[in-house]
């Protein structure tokens, strides 16, 4: 048989073992795309409020159903067409896909969605980025807005907190707001609508969903919350549920708490504030039933927009 006919059948050999791999992967991930397009979709059939019904319980717990509708309305959900999800990956029970949310009117949205599953195996939306027509690259969809913020001041003090009624949601999603740590050996930093803030008087209360970026930490949540109108060093408390400083952490389903046996004080510092932006430190010793874990070189940056 003449050479060029053999690599001719060797070339098309090569080409249906990578058609079978290029379909069994687009096989076994089906399952998070047709999750991600079904969410995307229920929000336009059935409204914001059945979609938020279906996704995960850290999506609902992060940002409350008025903020999903507000986001949902803003990027005009209500009008999607289709998606597309060439990029697709699973690893250690979380799943993403990356591609595009097509509109009416043929407006694409470059669009990211991490998910996870449910205790019945179902995937579940967990987050999503969406950037909103005419955004730069890489500009994050603009997030539902949050109580309203505190004043900054350039000097400790602790200005009339804003009534209920004028409180207005607001959150944070701008190039550079980032939380991070070194937590136990390992570096973790959770960023734009990865995060939410919301202020309660003088005390903001900044929360992360689960980072699944490489490197990170597998699904842990941080949860920070101090005074952010004090430059004087806060102690943190290990229960959140009070209106004061404090911090929590979740990590592969474990609740870390304050190790109460650690000779180490929790702590935050406000080391800057610049217009809106607030800077700052943190550390603590954590523990939960699997063990404990020490963060350290914490350091936080948090945009608040000026309610408007």
């Amino acid at each position: 048989m003449p050479f060029y006919k053999k690599l001719l059948i060797g070339l098309a050999a090569v080409a249906v073992v990578a058609a079978i791999i290029v379909s069994a992967v687009f096989y076994f991930t089906s399952g998070i795309s047709d999750a991600a397009t079904d969410f995307f979709a229920t929000t336009a059939s059935s409204g914001a409020p059945a979609a938020y019904k279906k996704a995960s319980g850290g999506f609902r717990q992060a940002v409350s159903e008025q903020d999903f509708e507000a986001i949902a309305d803003r990027l005009g959900l209500a009008r999607f067409k289709s998606a597309s999800w060439p990029t697709r990956e699973m690893q250690n029970g979380l799943g993403k896909v990356v591609g595009t949310v097509t509109l009416e009117g043929d407006v694409t949205l470059p669009a990211t969605v991490n998910l996870v599953k449910n205790e019945a195996g179902q995937w579940q939306v967990f987050n999503f980025e969406l950037s909103p027509p005419g955004a730069n690259p890489g500009q994050q969809a603009e997030q539902p807005k949050t109580p309203e913020q505190p004043k900054q001041v350039t000097q400790p003090q602790k200005p009339e907190a804003p009534k209920a009624a004028e409180q207005k949601i607001e959150s944070t999603a701008q190039p550079g707001d980032s939380l991070s740590a070194r937590i136990g050996d390992k570096d973790w930093s959770s960023s734009g609508t990865g995060m939410i803030a919301v202020a309660l008087g003088n005390v903001l209360l900044v929360q992360t969903t689960p980072s699944v970026q490489s490197g990170d930490i597998d699904l842990t949540t941080l949860k920070l919350q101090f005074d952010a109108t004090s430059l004087q060093e806060q102690a943190l408390a290990r229960d959140c549920n009070a209106n004061g400083p404090c911090i929590e952490l979740s990590r592969d389903s474990h609740e870390f708490l304050i190790d109460r046996a650690s000779r180490q004080p929790a702590v935050l510092k406000i080391t800057r504030v610049d217009g809106n932006a607030i800077e700052g430190t943190f550390s603590a010793d954590m523990e939960s039933l699997d063990g404990k874990a020490a963060i350290r070189d914490g350091r936080f940056h948090v945009t608040l927009k000026p309610a408007g």
